[in-house]
């Protein structure tokens, strides 16, 4: 675990089975901490995993560049728009930082690579009998007398549970391309058979240590290589190769049954191409499909995986979805495969996606502190107008 000098990154111990002649990982065996790392990568919104790369690659001026299909110019857009193109300014933030559902879970992470901070909840400094509301975010105004919230409340969490993503199993066996199994000898075994080592005098044990820096690596080799573990640990530099198959046909607007994909909600864009080759130049359009486009930086990694189908070959993302996949039907778990949710204050006006949304809920929190009372939210996208507190009551 973490060493004396620095208490705050905690340190995890991996062991690898690993080729020398080829200088190649063909094995590694790890507990539960390592697993829950890796399959955390999967509830990371888009917009956090292109900042996280980003941030990576920006302390690391040797490492090599990753780019997500689209999502680091989508990602950038935000970023480079004027707070006052949006609602309100929480509603950049909400997109350039993004909320999961699944943040309780990965703060109790003994590496967690998420660097957002901590939800809080504040209320209006100025705060009145009839002003039980509260909001995530500073920057929002009481919808009663207009001051910004900048009153920190201390809510009280819900239960804590023991378990993560998966169980107490004494060890998990993972491949070089990030498949992972629960360790066993039969699974060894055949491991070892598949990859064409019959005999294992060729291969030696090496220990190495997992620190924040090398699961933020491995998230960035998620994307761009099939040997993950062989290029952070052995420090074997690949080429970022990147393939992609498209089948028009699953680019159909359906209806899906008890979906939010509906075959009678869509939106109208002007299309201009290039005569000469048919290209698009760009698309002029309203605010729902901007919207829409930049509801893709909130969509947890394993959801956009999903959405697209199965027509995209992109780094070990494939084999790491199949395997929580695999062991949530053993252990019987479900966190990862219902349909995606995000928090309600992303939900949009025309959701073309198949998604759902968390309800709304009040917290309790000391106000003073020796009171607790209830607070309900305000949506952070809402500005003040004549209509805000009649949409604030309609929230509780």
């Amino acid at each position: 675990m973490a060493g004396a000098a620095n208490s705050e990154k905690p340190v995890l111990s991996l062991r690898l089975l690993v080729d020398k002649k080829k200088n190649k990982v063909v094995l590694a065996e790890a507990g539960k901490e390592f697993v829950d790392a890796l399959f955390s990568f999967l509830t990371l919104p888009m917009g956090t995993v292109v900042r996280l790369i980003e941030k990576y690659q920006k302390n690391h001026i040797f490492a090599q560049a990753t780019m997500i299909g689209c999502f680091n110019n989508l990602y950038k857009s935000v970023l480079d728009i004027d707070t006052a193109n949006f609602m309100t300014e929480a509603c950049k933030d909400l997109l350039l930082y993004p909320r999961s559902v699944m943040e309780n879970q990965r703060k109790r992470l003994n590496l967690n690579i998420d660097d957002i901070e901590i939800l809080k909840h504040y209320i209006c400094p100025k705060r009145r009998v009839s002003c039980d509301f509260y909001s995530n975010f500073s920057s929002s105004r009481c919808c009663n007398c207009g001051e910004l919230m900048t009153k920190h409340i201390h809510s009280h969490s819900g239960g804590v549970y023991e378990e993560i993503f998966v169980s107490h199993k004494p060890l998990f066996t993972i491949t070089d391309n990030l498949i992972v199994g629960f360790t066993s000898i039969s699974h060894t075994l055949k491991t070892l058979k598949v990859s064409g080592y019959s005999d294992v005098d060729q291969l030696h044990e090496m220990h190495v240590e997992v620190d924040h820096e090398k699961v933020l690596a491995l998230l960035q080799k998620l994307f761009s290589s099939d040997t993950p573990l062989t290029d952070v640990f052995l420090k074997k530099q690949r080429s970022c190769v990147i393939s992609k198959v498209l089948n028009m046909q699953s680019l159909a607007v359906s209806e899906k049954s008890g979906g939010a994909v509906q075959s009678n909600k869509v939106m109208s864009v002007s299309v201009f191409t290039s005569k000469l080759d048919k290209k698009v130049l760009y698309i002029e359009s309203e605010k729902d499909f901007v919207d829409l486009l930049f509801t893709f930086l909130v969509l947890p990694l394993n959801s956009a995986w999903k959405l697209a189908g199965s027509h995209l070959v992109l780094g070990c993302i494939n084999n790491l979805c199949e395997s929580f996949k695999s062991l949530s039907s053993i252990e019987g778990s479900n966190v990862l495969n219902n349909k995606c949710m995000l928090p309600w204050h992303y939900s949009c006006q025309q959701p073309l996606l198949d998604v759902c949304y968390a309800e709304h809920h009040n917290v309790t929190g000391c106000w003073p502190s020796y009171t607790t009372d209830v607070f309900k939210p305000i949506d952070p996208r809402c500005d003040i107008s004549a209509d805000t507190w009649s949409y604030c009551l309609s929230l509780s």
